[in-house]
């Protein structure tokens, strides 16, 4: 059949029913309208994977100003390596997500069980991108030497850079591989919208836990979830709700980050009160929605909170919860809630603590 069409059409269907047949068997594709976006924006891309030099890496290298992290937990900001190993796909479409989320490609639990790309593959292959990156520093005149060196080598990992991390179907080996194989590792994070469970009773049942483990609150109630969250799923607020309670008593350290909206989210009290209850984290970072890329597209500036309208919010809010307001930093708009009950040292001290 294909041999009555010229040589260009002939390739264009080709491609199509390539592409088809890779969607029907659900193999794993990596759209390269989207890859040739993310490298544009300053990522660097391998197979499922991104990886890319954080606004704060670059200010501590070249100004010595430190991130949040740096302040709250003692993470050396410019050792800091943010990677996504499922960079194209996520569960939601949040509001106020400043990444082109409306590319991304849909995030189905079915993804768990694809045919991922081996996680020291893609985790040694993503510190060789970033070593580029910083490589291009070297002629900065402004750019303390030492420390790039240092940077070169990063001591933190943080999965959260784009898409949703727990939908790459092999994150326990990563966690795993990188406890054993990058023994200058001192800490590694995991940022999670919550949907994908399956994931954390994975984590949970393989003791593959990261040293600090995130959960983004969106919202106080159902309705606003579905509202913040805009999730791809039916029944994703149930699934966050069976993530906060799986993760109750895991034995590693916990945070609840919600982005303030203001005018959308800054209410219910009692509803974030029962969810943070309900989860039980040591720490609770709220952040003020920043009205950044692609986020002008679906909200305006006055939806970002103020710092001090930030700290007025977590203020109240720990009349609802035991925690006490213990940090704050002013740049990034956020501030640290710390448990009266779950106590543990701020500082991170070693990968296992």
């Amino acid at each position: 059949m294909l041999s009555t069409f010229s040589g260009s059409t002939k390739n264009t269907i080709t491609r199509i029913i390539y592409k088809w047949v890779l969607h029907l068997k659900q193999v794993l594709y990596v759209d390269e309208k989207i890859k040739e976006m993310y490298e544009k924006a300053g990522y660097r891309v391998y197979k499922t994977g991104a990886v890319e030099i954080c606004h704060w890496t670059k200010e501590a290298l070249k100004n010595k100003r430190f991130c949040y992290k740096n302040k709250f937990y003692g993470i050396d900001t410019h050792r800091c390596m943010q990677i996504s190993l499922a960079a194209f796909w996520c569960t939601n479409r949040c509001i106020y997500c400043w990444r082109p989320n409306h590319e991304f490609q849909k995030g189905h639990i079915d993804l768990l069980n694809e045919d991922w790309p081996d996680p020291k593959d893609l985790l040694e292959n993503l510190r060789k991108l970033r070593a580029e990156l910083l490589i291009g520093f070297k002629g900065n005149e402004k750019v303390d030497k030492k420390m790039l060196e240092e940077a070169l080598l990063p001591n933190h990992v943080t999965f959260s850079l784009i898409g949703e991390p727990l939908l790459y179907g092999r994150m326990d080996e990563a966690i795993l591989y990188l406890k054993k194989s990058w023994h200058w590792l001192k800490s590694i994070f995991i940022v999670t919208n919550g949907v994908v469970y399956e994931t954390i009773e994975k984590l949970i049942e393989k003791n593959a836990l990261p040293t600090q483990f995130y959960i983004s609150f969106t919202a106080p109630n159902e309705e606003l979830f579905f509202q913040v969250s805009k999730p791809l799923l039916n029944d994703a607020w149930k699934r966050f709700n069976k993530s906060l309670k799986l993760m109750r008593h895991a034995k590693t350290r916990k945070v609840a980050r919600i982005t303030l909206i203001k005018g959308i989210n800054d209410t219910d009290f009692e509803g974030w009160a029962s969810l943070i209850e309900k989860y039980n984290p040591h720490f609770v970072e709220v952040k003020a929605f920043m009205l950044l890329g692609y986020s002008r597209q679906r909200l305006t500036i006055k939806n970002m909170p103020t710092h001090e309208e930030v700290k007025e919010f977590a203020k109240k809010l720990s009349e609802y919860i035991d925690y006490d307001l213990v940090d704050e930093h002013v740049d990034s708009r956020v501030v640290l809630l710390q448990s009266n009950k779950n106590v543990i040292d701020r500082k991170i001290r070693g990968i296992e603590q």
